[in-house]
């Protein structure tokens, strides 16, 4: 069923696209860019329409007899008009790959004096064999039908960045948001809080989306391409702003690719110059490939004593006693007892009549085992949820550089380590007015009733009800939800996920966070570091370890 939308939605979305580029980015838009945009906001109505089909096709080249627009009037008046103003060019000379691709085989057949012997041949192939046909055969096609060729694309992606923050994004979520499937908060975006304060990090932006392509269409052995690629990367870069972690994951992406093609050496150099986890976990680990094992060991022991993420000195921990006891070097005095120390969790070793699903199976054996116990399949949604739904006035928050557009759940920086930080105060604020379960409740219901159905990085609706939420506030205790909190937002790419499947609410009172396991299933990482945190805080939690039953 095709969606109902009115006849220019397209041409519509664009333009509030560019108007929005425009009044926020106006002072410091590249120049070329902004001629773009005041000549585009010139050209009529059918000219626009045309232009914007054709940028919105993954190609440049098209043939005329091809275009068939209802909604535009004279499809040759509006060529007319674009090429006079640089928007295309046409009847030019095409190169012989580029004219074969706008033909079907069916049509090259028809112009090739060879056409019997061709027909049978796959169309992969016989792209291949038509590049050494006769001048006359290519002569043939070009004069067949008229070629257009749409120029200044490249301001138009410039356009897109500005507004999304990355080229991954495309109209399509002006369309879901017009159908109403995509339902976002209001934010403010005004030039004091806009992404780029100035031309050269708009310039940086669009260097490190043109190194992306190179190295996607790098071959992937191809080391001196890496090498310019991670030279070209901005290094006068404020950690503080978004292109900083841009520029990291380029960075990061380089060298893990060097690691891959085993360059140790270059690989080492080029993690040490990445701030961002996991680029020391990986120089460890290319480290140990090397053979440089004091030196691996050396920064294990740094990573454990200066972290930059929990998972780091998890991983500094681990690996370390085991590269020593490989290679009968000293254990690291950290490695024996770990920053979390863990206590075995409680272990349920369970027997159940098989099912598709393991989880509702336990979740249905806590239920049976007395009927006013209350067993949820929750996972991550609950306490997620809660945070965000506690905390969504912070999220969405008019920090600079937060805000691209009005088509973001969360904010540009969600995932970053400075979130809490550059909200410092808001959080306090928020934390000293919290002194019971009644004013996170209160806070929560009222979120609840007045964003329903609005886009939150952490609230997953459909996973989540407002009497599940009650339930857990009149069991959980309300220091346990500030530990969770607490957790949460130290790294909230990293610690929104790991959560045991179920909570129990038992017929008396307590509640218990209950982690299943099938046959064969072993705890995650994250897992383990979210039931070392529960020991630490009394958190009452447990592994259900489920066999089925196969004799029945």
């Amino acid at each position: 069923m095709q969606p109902n939308l009115p006849t220019d939605y397209y041409l519509d979305n664009v333009l509030i696209l560019f108007e929005h580029v425009e009044s926020l980015y106006r002072d410091i838009i590249p120049k070329t860019d902004l001629e773009f945009l005041e000549s585009f906001s010139g050209l009529t109505t059918d000219a626009k329409r045309l232009y914007i089909r054709l940028l919105n096709r993954s190609h440049v080249l098209f043939r005329l007899s091809k275009l068939n627009y209802a909604e535009i009037g004279s499809i040759p008046s509006a060529i007319q008009e674009l090429e006079s103003l640089d928007f295309l060019k046409i009847n030019f000379a095409l190169e012989r790959a580029d004219l074969i691709r706008l033909f079907n085989q069916s049509e090259l057949l028809a112009f090739h004096p060879q056409k019997t012997v061709l027909k049978k041949i796959k169309r992969s192939e016989l792209d291949v064999l038509l590049l050494e046909s006769e001048a006359d055969f290519f002569s043939q096609l070009q004069a067949s039908d008229q070629f257009i060729q749409v120029s200044r694309k490249e301001s138009y992606q410039l356009c897109q960045m500005l507004f999304f923050g990355n080229l991954s994004q495309s109209m399509t979520d002006f369309v879901l948001r017009d159908l109403g499937l995509n339902r976002y908060e209001n934010y403010d975006i005004n030039p004091q809080n806009r992404p780029y304060k100035n031309e050269v990090e708009i310039k940086q932006h669009w260097l490190l989306f043109q190194l992306g392509l190179i190295l996607e269409a790098a071959d992937s052995d191809d080391i001196d391409s890496l090498i310019t690629c991670f030279e070209a990367v901005p290094v006068d870069v404020d950690s503080d702003r978004i292109l900083y972690r841009h520029c990291e994951r380029i960075k990061y992406r380089i060298a893990r690719q060097l690691e891959r093609l085993k360059h140790y050496a270059l690989a080492v150099s080029y993690y040490s110059q990445c701030q961002l986890p996991p680029s020391r976990e990986r120089r460890v680990r290319t480290l140990s490939q090397q053979g440089n094992i004091d030196q691996a060991l050396q920064l294990c022991e740094h990573m454990i004593e200066q972290p930059l993420a929990e998972e780091e000195s998890q991983f500094a921990s681990d690996f370390s006693e085991r590269l020593a006891k490989r290679h009968g070097r000293e254990i690291l005095r950290h490695s024996i007892t770990p920053i979390l120390p863990l206590k075995k969790s409680k272990s349920i070793d369970l027997v159940l009549e098989k099912q598709r699903s393991v989880e509702r199976a336990v979740a249905e054996y806590f239920a049976e085992q007395d009927s006013e116990n209350t067993c949820i399949y929750i996972e991550n949604a609950l306490f997620n949820g809660v945070l965000g739904l506690l905390i969504w006035e912070i999220i969405f928050l008019p920090v600079a550089g937060a805000f691209y557009n009005d088509f973001q759940h969360r904010p540009a920086d969600f995932y970053a380590h400075d979130f809490l930080k550059k909200r410092q105060g808001v959080f306090d604020k928020l934390w000293s007015s919290l002194t019971s379960n009644a004013d996170i409740l209160q806070r929560v219901t009222n979120v609840w009733v007045t964003k329903h159905g609005l886009m939150n990085p952490l609230v997953n609706w459909p996973a989540l009800n407002l009497p599940t939420i009650e339930l857990a506030l009149k069991r959980i205790e309300f220091s346990h939800w500030i530990a969770i909190f607490e957790r949460l937002l130290q790294d909230l790419g990293n610690n929104r996920s790991g959560f045991p499947d179920l909570i129990l609410f038992p017929a008396e009172q307590g509640y218990e966070l209950i982690e299943v396991k099938g046959p064969g299933d072993t705890l995650q990482k994250n897992q383990k570091r979210w039931m070392t945190y529960f020991s630490q805080k009394g958190i009452p939690h447990s592994v259900a370890r489920v066999s089925w039953n196969l004799d029945s």
